[in-house]
């Protein structure tokens, strides 16, 4: 089993734009991103840190930190856009969504001295993606209250290729088979994997967290050569609220100990998420259709 673990760097600008962190602490990513390189360094993890282009810039800490940018690079972790100003990604128009993806991509990879291969996109929207029989409501009315949507996942990976990126994260689910598994009408699919869309790699997002859920995931598909994507937020890492946060970076430390048997045995292997695309575009891989039970198709 294959595990790519990314980290969304949302930044003070992000939390600003939020549905519900405007309040955060606004060093909250700077502080958790130290805390989380300092555990991964420990269990010699590699993951990927999707980071707000803007925080590449020059400027004062929070809101610009060139130097942990090149502190993520130098410890040998992916750096992926989480775009320019973590901005709603769904009401924007496909002249806005190119020049902010590409201000990101430049923003990043003159910082970082590396190719950005990567995108995540804020609030892990668009979900609308009705080429794989997955709809979103909320985007196409306007229900959230910023806009109507524009921009599905199909147009997003189409305007990524343009732009020159190569792999997106992206969270969706179709809304009839999520009714179906619920009502036990329809037996869980596993993980769906990575797959080719107009030429991008989609890269879908199984568990936000590294709690009982990730653990059930670990155990249920570690005989297999699945890949699983686990995502967090550096402003978590820290956050030792009276409710309960699987993204703490406590949390990660322990799922990572409960699991180094298997890792040593060489049944689990961590991988960045531009390490998982170079192996899938190589094995071949991406020809699994994205609403095909994987467990069939292999």
């Amino acid at each position: 089993m294959r595990v790519s673990i990314s980290f969304d760097y949302d930044s003070p600008i992000g939390y600003r734009k939020s549905f519900s962190h405007a309040s955060l602490h606004a060093a909250a990513d700077f502080e958790g991103t130290q805390a989380l390189l300092q555990t991964l360094a420990e269990h010699e993890v590699k993951s990927t840190f999707a980071v707000v282009g803007n925080v590449a810039l020059d400027g004062a800490i929070p809101e610009h930190c060139p130097d942990q940018i090149r502190a993520i690079r130098n410890a040998g972790h992916e750096i992926a856009s989480h775009s320019m100003y973590h901005g709603f990604i769904p009401v924007m128009r496909r002249s806005e969504l190119l020049s902010d993806l590409s201000a990101s991509k430049q923003a990043l990879e003159t910082c970082a001295g590396q190719t950005v291969r990567g995108f995540v996109p804020p609030f892990n929207r668009p979900s609308h993606f009705p080429q794989k029989g997955c709809f979103s409501f909320s985007e196409l009315t306007g229900l959230h209250g910023r806009g109507r949507g524009r921009q599905s996942a199909g147009k997003l990976l189409d305007a990524l290729g343009t732009a020159g990126f190569s792999w997106c994260r992206l969270s969706f689910q179709s809304s009839a088979r999520t009714l179906l598994e619920k009502m036990h009408l329809q037996k869980m699919r596993p993980p769906v994997q990575p797959f080719l869309f107009r030429g991008v790699l989609a890269m879908p997002l199984h568990n936000t967290g590294f709690g009982p859920a990730a653990v059930e995931l670990f155990r249920r598909y570690m005989d297999t050569d699945l890949l699983i994507t686990l995502c967090g937020h550096p402003f978590q890492a820290l956050d030792s609220g009276r409710v309960e946060n699987s993204e703490h970076v406590d949390v990660l430390d322990s799922l990572l100990s409960t699991f180094r048997a298997e890792r040593k045995a060489g049944k689990l292997k961590f991988c960045t998420m531009a390490e998982a695309e170079s192996e899938f575009r190589t094995s071949g891989e991406t020809a699994i259709p994205v609403l095909q039970s994987v467990g069939q198709s292999r």
